[in-house]
């Protein structure tokens, strides 16, 4: 299985195909992907966690794009599984942090 097929466990090496997705942590801050961080906004201010880190990944609820969620945890202790939804097979060549002219 795969990260395009649904009911597949997510692993940390493959959030880099899910680079500038939004991502829930289970106190509910949200933040970015940008393989291998995450960008957290705390207030003003820009916070970076690892997501290699086994213990970071295990707080990670869901994985959004937009209001369409990619990957979430029926609860603390399973595994993050895709949906099936959100995310094309075929990559697009844009970036996520760039403006578009």
């Amino acid at each position: 299985m795969n990260v395009f097929s649904k009911g597949a466990i997510l692993q940390p090496r493959q959030l880099r195909r899910l680079n500038g997705k939004t991502i829930v942590f289970q106190s509910g801050e949200q933040g970015r992907i940008a393989y291998p961080l995450a960008i957290i906004k705390r207030g003003k201010e820009f916070c970076h966690v690892n997501l290699t880190n086994r213990r970071v990944f295990k707080e990670i609820m869901q994985i959004r794009w937009g209001k369409i969620v990619i990957a979430e945890r029926v609860n603390q202790n399973s595994p993050l599984y895709t949906t099936g939804k959100g995310i094309r097979q075929v990559r697009t060549k844009y970036s996520f942090w760039k403006k578009k002219e």
